[in-house]
């Protein structure tokens, strides 16, 4: 009912004239029940007509049908469906963009390199849009977005402020051996199952849930070890209720109608624990640090809150405790569930491509050696693993972990290739859509690492070098991308040389992978065959 009184004072009370408003306080109650209830008929009315139609300013531009692409994302229908059906082909016109709904209203979405090169390196132009206010209340705006100065979310100014906390902390962060280490706990765990399937994404999720968790904030998740304890559980459920498409796309039903989902109330407090958990940790890095407690970490192991709260202490800037535990909510996200999905997807790819998987085990033998054990790659090492990195880079082509990026806000009328953008207006670029557009690249759904390699497509690619931006590009390119990528290397490296691995025959991702999702791209019921290899 909220939504309809909402609509019925912004919509329809403009709209009535003062002789209207009379008539209703003279006509008995019985009249005033019935234009009420006209009222709230006209009101639900005008609220359709604003959800279902973009705006009129921007109906110039190719939309996406509201009914057939909304229903196609509650139901989880896979991605490379919805892409398939709706909207590659509105991307593929000659304005290099189009229009659809999604979880703040109607949405301009650019996909075409030149334009997308625009959006990312003018920020005062096309500044991230007000997440805060869109999301407050929400689960997904609660740990995603938290204060409301972040790294990712914040103004220009507050993002400039916290870069130079957070950049000289990412540079330095390096940590592959704890990366590694986590690898032979996870390979441990495989020895246990390994004749039978193995859920791949779930053995993925574990893996850099005690990555973030250890490398991110020195805390243990031990999801590796332990699947089910109180905090991998606790974190999995906040993942679930963040992810959930219908609450994605109605931010409201979090916000005014939790006494109606108690299954959502409890995400709400299970959030809380983990944010007080975070907190809390924060507090006592500080402590440690002032304190000047000795650790025997060297450099680039060194996690990163540690870091960050190190340079502050050397005059890079500085954040409040809020602030610090609310970006690491956002190195959370970033580091977990998406690394997650890219080293799933990118298994899956080895998988169906024999000949690929042998190349890579090739040269991990060549650059780690062909001694049957496990070994640690070193940071060196892992800047020499070349063909795995084209692997690495054509996974997240094919198969972005986050298909879209925060929208922004147009500041003024401006001209956007061939299209007028009007003050105001929301805008975002669809990184699955450029990336997989046939237009753009040759074959886009064959998976092809050599095209990354020197003077192949990749290089070859329109000179505005935006066609391939997985993490992002410009001013605000993802601060945590080296880190993800090599998290990637040490574990593909050193499973390639203990395991060879092949897709069951019952397979439901024997024709293509089968992935979902309104921002975040994940696989599901996604299983490996292991064979041991030492």
């Amino acid at each position: 009912m909220e939504v309809v009184f909402n609509a019925y004072q912004s919509y329809v009370l403009p709209l009535l004239s003062q002789s209207t408003q009379e008539q209703v306080v003279i006509f008995g109650k019985k009249h005033k029940t019935s234009i009420s209830v006209a009222v709230a008929v006209y009101g639900l009315y005008l609220l359709y007509e604003k959800i279902t139609k973009p705006p009129k300013n921007i109906r110039h531009l190719p939309q996406v049908p509201f009914w057939g692409y909304s229903g196609a994302l509650i139901r989880g229908e896979p991605l490379y469906s919805i892409a398939k059906k709706f909207t590659i082909p509105a991307a593929t016109n000659p304005y290099g963009m189009y229009v659809r709904f999604d979880n703040s209203g109607w949405c301009v979405r650019v996909n075409q390199p030149e334009l997308v090169k625009e959006v990312f390196m003018n920020t005062k132009l096309f500044p991230k849009d007000d997440l805060v206010s869109e999301l407050d209340g929400t689960v997904f705006g609660r740990f995603v977005v938290g204060a409301p100065n972040l790294i990712f979310a914040g103004s220009h100014q507050h993002w400039l402020n916290q870069r130079k906390v957070a950049n000289p902390a990412f540079k330095r962060a390096a940590p592959v051996e704890t990366f590694g280490r986590l690898a032979q706990d996870l390979f441990s765990v495989m020895d246990q199952v390994a004749d039978k399937p193995i859920d791949c994404h779930d053995l993925m999720e574990r893996f850099t849930l005690d990555a973030i968790g250890k490398a991110g904030f020195d805390f243990d998740f031990k999801a590796v070890l332990d699947r089910d304890n109180d905090w991998v559980q606790r974190y999995n459920n906040i993942v679930h209720a963040m992810f959930q498409p219908l609450h994605l796309l109605i931010p409201a039903l979090d916000r005014n109608f939790l006494f109606l989902m108690p299954e959502r109330k409890r995400a709400h407090k299970e959030l809380t624990k983990l944010l007080d958990m975070l907190r809390g940790l924060v507090i006592q890095r500080r402590q440690n640090l002032q304190e000047k407690k000795a650790s025997d970490t060297v450099e680039n192991e060194k996690d990163v809150l540690t870091l960050m709260i190190e340079a502050e202490n050397e005059g890079n800037g500085a954040m409040s405790d809020e602030e610090l535990m609310s970006n690491l909510c956002i190195f959370f996200i970033a580091g977990h569930e998406t690394s997650a999905n890219s080293l799933s997807t990118a298994a899956y790819y080895m998988a169906t491509h024999p000949e690929v998987q042998e190349k890579a085990r090739e040269e991990a033998n060549r650059i780690l050696g062909n001694e049957r054990k496990d070994i640690l790659p070193t940071l060196d090492q892992c800047r020499k693993m070349e063909y795995i990195n084209y692997i690495i880079e054509e996974t997240l082509r094919m198969a972005p972990p986050v298909v879209t990026v925060v929208a922004r806000k147009v500041t003024q009328d401006t001209q956007l290739g061939n299209a007028f953008i009007p003050k105001g207006t929301r805008l975002a670029v669809d990184l699955y859509e450029m990336q997989n557009n046939p237009a753009i690249w040759d074959e886009p759904d064959v998976f092809r690492p050599e095209r990354f390699a020197p003077g192949n497509e990749a290089d070859n690619q329109p000179k505005s070098g935006f066609a391939y931006v997985p993490f992002i590009s410009g001013p605000r390119q993802c601060i945590g991308m080296n880190f993800a990528l090599d998290e990637q290397r040490v574990l593909l490296a050193m499973m390639v040389r203990k395991y060879e691995w092949s897709l069951p025959k019952d397979s439901i991702h024997k024709e293509r992978l089968q992935a979902s999702g309104l921002i975040v791209n994940s696989p599901k019921d996604f299983y490996l065959n292991f064979k041991k290899l030492y």
